[in-house]
């Protein structure tokens, strides 16, 4: 019980301390989500043509089961993780991560639209459950590995030069930051949380709930 309470209190301290930071990441993927929608918009019919003739040419078993929600924590969780390990080369993966969201989910909006009876409306009340969670755990999987990186910058910093110019041994250098290291370790932690709960939404929810609120 105890770990769970100052678990918490770290993550309060944590989502205050970044907060300028995740609105800034929230941001970018939702103007990067609107740009790529608008731009594959007034290119459909050319990527719906190329879709086509690639299915036509090399057809491919379709799964009528679904996705499988372990598949999808396992794919959203894992690739937080890799996020998170290479943020440590200036945080340039993680801000990359939010792109490559942004553009895939705006991109498939008007693509997905054509197969759905209410169009790009019905793609973006399919995304609202489970996106909640998941994009929320996008963009705090990037903040942790910003905070990681900011963790190895101000380390490295100390033993080499100091904030004073003077040199802190590795060991000092770590107990004066391992705060940081520990706060992005659970921002980690509680974005990978969401992506669970993201998970089984996105399996067994989104697609009937979209259906039911349209009437589809």
């Amino acid at each position: 019980m105890k770990f769970i309470t100052t678990f918490k209190d770290l993550l309060v301290e944590s989502l205050k301390e970044y907060e300028k930071l995740i609105i800034i990441l929230y941001a970018l993927l939702i103007i990067t989500f609107i740009i790529s929608w608008i731009y594959v918009s007034g290119n459909t019919s050319e990527i719906m043509q190329n879709i086509q003739s690639i299915q036509t040419t090399s057809p491919s078993p379709v799964d009528e089961s679904g996705p499988n929600p372990l598949d999808l924590f396992i794919n959203n969780a894992g690739g937080g993780i890799i996020t998170y390990i290479v943020s440590i080369f200036f945080g340039i993966f993680a801000v990359v991560t939010i792109l490559y969201n942004g553009i895939n989910l705006g991109a498939l909006g008007p693509v997905l639209g054509t197969y759905m009876a209410h169009g790009g409306l019905q793609y973006i009340i399919y995304l609202i459950p489970h996106g909640i969670f998941e994009l929320t755990g996008t963009v705090i999987q990037s903040t942790a590995g910003i905070v990681l990186f900011q963790f190895v910058w101000r380390f490295l910093k100390n033993i080499i030069r100091g904030d004073d110019e003077t040199r802190l041994s590795v060991k000092e250098s770590f107990e004066k930051n391992k705060k940081v290291l520990i706060q992005s370790l659970v921002l980690l932690i509680f974005a990978t949380i969401l992506m669970l709960i993201a998970a089984p939404i996105e399996a067994y929810f989104s697609v009937p709930f979209s259906e039911f609120i349209l009437g589809a």
